[in-house]
């Protein structure tokens, strides 16, 4: 199956609401593939799309902390297939403690959007012991802050599990589009801490490659007509998902 095939089957209607925070709605479509559809990908998409400006050395590191709740909701719905869901992480990019982020990513059907706000680096260690005190006056539905800290009083989140990515991105202006290759998919076992000097990462995916596709409006025909020209399949791919079943398959298999 073509990797986009027709549109109009495709992707589902828009939905029809007003989004809190600034939320901008965006066509994400997910697959898995192996390093030479990357290969072909890369060599026809390079001369149409730009490299993403924060790449260095056309790459850069992704680390996400994600939280859950009491209930394994963040998990459960996910595999259940709920088609409106929401997600909260702290991620960093090349492990620099300088801009470490809260997200708050919400999910309906085939569109995301995010919110986010930058943390200290007490704010983060607070967040570790599950302390988030100093979100309590952040009430506002436009605050990531405030939705997180309402989540936490209904369901008390905590960390969970670390993912970790290598990711190569390209951008174009027209549709706002973004295609990332995210490589060598890892997570940790060892702590909960980013940062931690004894952190230590695990592969999960040694050849395989995750595949995204986002976009506003529309994709353009040049972008559309590369992607249509691959045979993958769309699929439903979560990282937090896949590391950890890893992480549940490793506890079962060291008894």
């Amino acid at each position: 199956m073509p990797i986009l095939g027709r549109m109009k089957t495709l992707i589902p209607a828009r939905p029809e609401k007003e989004l809190s925070g600034g939320r901008k709605l965006r066509h994400e479509l997910k697959y898995i593939i192996d390093e030479g559809t990357y290969r072909v990908l890369l060599a026809r998409l390079s001369p149409l799309m730009f490299r993403d400006s924060h790449c260095e050395n056309g790459e850069y590191r992704v680390t996400s902390l994600y939280f859950d709740d009491i209930y394994g909701s963040g998990y459960n719905d996910k595999i259940s297939g709920v088609a409106t869901r929401r997600k909260f992480r702290i991620r960093a990019y090349d492990l620099s403690p300088s801009r470490i982020m809260l997200e708050a990513k919400h999910k309906d059907d085939s569109y995301v959007s995010k919110l986010s706000k930058q943390l200290t680096d007490e704010q983060y260690r607070a967040m570790l012991l599950g302390d988030c005190s100093f979100m309590r006056d952040s009430d506002s539905e436009e605050d990531v802050f405030g939705e997180y800290y309402r989540s936490n009083l209904v369901s008390q989140l905590r960390p969970k599990l670390i993912v970790d990515y290598v990711r190569e991105a390209l951008v174009y202006p027209h549709g706002n589009v973004r295609i990332t290759f995210d490589k060598k998919l890892s997570t940790c076992y060892n702590t909960i801490d980013m940062f931690a000097e004894d952190a230590f990462y695990s592969p999960v995916y040694s050849k395989e490659m995750i595949l995204e596709v986002k976009y506003d409006e529309y994709l353009p025909a040049a972008i559309q007509s590369v992607l249509q020209g691959l045979n993958a399949t769309r699929q439903s791919v979560s990282k937090y998902i896949i590391c950890s079943d890893c992480y549940t398959q490793r506890c079962f298999n060291s008894f």
